[in-house]
């Protein structure tokens, strides 16, 4: 593999990975403000993290299989 080969893969990775970055920002946002909504609501810290937890991998599930 020339340099050439590899400094292409590694913008193709970068790319890649920013394209998952953006796409994953909107639904770790709303799984960070379902937390704080929880804790707002009298919930404590560590049942609002376990609920927030549980959507976001269902969520990020639905996603990778592409269902959402």
């Amino acid at each position: 593999m020339t340099d050439d080969e590899r400094a292409k893969q590694r913008a193709e990775l970068s790319s890649a990975l920013m394209q998952i970055n953006e796409q994953m920002a909107p639904i770790l946002d709303a799984a960070d403000g379902m937390r704080t909504d929880l804790e707002r609501r009298g919930w404590s810290p560590t049942a609002s993290e376990t609920v927030a937890l549980q959507w976001l991998v269902g969520a990020v599930s639905q996603v990778w299989k592409g269902q959402a």
